[in-house]
């Protein structure tokens, strides 16, 4: 049973690895290979932009292998070597993406690129500083949410090949990029804390607290 979860965690992961590279393609394409797509000069806008795809690679690359237990097990140096490169990339790629939303020239995006890098942020260095004080329960929890946060480039271009469908009922355009800017983290967020908080949570009491009918 422990082996097939183990399978099943892995094929995830490796989907997961998989469209974060083919949507990072897919994102280097739009924002660097199109004119006037960069910004209008090498400090404002390309030079950050740029930081920003570098910064993201030990996200993209790192991050599904920090989920793998063997790999913890027996490799705990490396494991620690790919978790300092992650909070690094992060860290730099959320500030980035904080400044980058608050300057983009979409106004219905501003706020949501900043909350989600702000929490993309947050949620890195809770994860970093749970791993210094070795309480590796927060230590998982907060790097799922923080990995959640870096998945947002996935989900975002996910909802952007399936709008007509998710979509449907929005038909101003510019509307229709704010609710997925907003949807991309919104909704995983929501996911995440139902698998590993609130879920858990009820479980707990439904098996702690009396039942006051049966009393």
């Amino acid at each position: 049973m422990k082996s097939r979860s183990n399978r099943l965690l892995h094929a995830w992961l490796a989907a997961l690895a998989l469209l974060s590279v083919y949507y990072l393609y897919r994102a280097v394409d739009y924002r660097f290979l199109h004119a006037d797509r960069l910004g209008p000069s090498l400090l404002n806008k390309q030079l950050w932009y740029s930081c920003h795809a570098l910064l993201a690679l030990p996200v993209v690359f790192g991050a599904p292998l920090q989920f793998i237990p063997t790999l913890r097990q027996s490799a705990p140096r490396l494991h620690r070597a790919i978790g300092r490169a992650y909070v690094i990339g992060a860290s730099g790629a959320a500030l980035l993406a904080i400044y980058l939303g608050a300057t983009i020239e979409y106004e219905g995006s501003r706020l949501s690129i900043v909350l989600t890098g702000g929490l993309w942020l947050f949620f890195t260095l809770v994860a970093w500083k749970a791993a210094v004080a070795k309480n590796f329960v927060a230590h998982r929890a907060f790097m799922i949410r923080s990995y959640a946060m870096a998945l947002v480039l996935v989900w975002l271009r996910v909802m952007d090949d399936f709008q007509d469908y998710l979509f449907f009922y929005v038909q101003d355009e510019e509307m229709r990029d704010a609710t997925r800017e907003w949807a991309s983290w919104v909704i995983p967020l929501i996911v995440v804390e139902l698998w590993i908080s609130w879920l858990p949570q009820v479980m707990r009491n439904k098996s702690v607290e009396p039942n006051p009918l049966r009393e």
